[in-house]
């Protein structure tokens, strides 16, 4: 039995742990996840080319789903986004399934 994509593997788990998550918030959630420190949401609005008001409903439905907090970054005025542990974990097991990963397409199937 062939073994299935990490990218399918990863979407299902996303899809298991918060359904009504849209791609621009999963997206939102890669983004910070991939950050050691806090995301200002400026520079995730950059990062992920949306606009300011698109960034915090995005990050919003997130803390919805408790795998993101926001909170006032190092300068104090400014707001940043940062996993929860739930997004953390959630994470981590996805750092897990990618480390793990077979090939989207399998040998067999590609043309020669």
């Amino acid at each position: 039995m062939r073994r299935r994509s990490a990218v399918l593997e990863a979407l299902e788990l996303l899809r298991e742990r918060a359904p009504t998550l849209s791609l621009a918030q999963i997206m939102v959630f890669l983004y910070v996840a991939d950050e050691d420190e806090a995301l200002p949401l400026l520079d995730l609005q950059r990062r992920a080319e949306m606009s300011a008001v698109q960034a915090w409903r995005n990050v919003r439905a997130l803390a919805g789903e408790d795998l993101v907090q926001v909170r006032r970054w190092k300068m104090g005025s400014i707001t940043a986004a940062e996993l929860t542990p739930a997004g953390r974990d959630l994470a981590a097991r996805l750092d897990a399934m990618i480390a793990d990963a077979s090939p989207i397409a399998a040998s067999s199937r590609v043309a020669a």
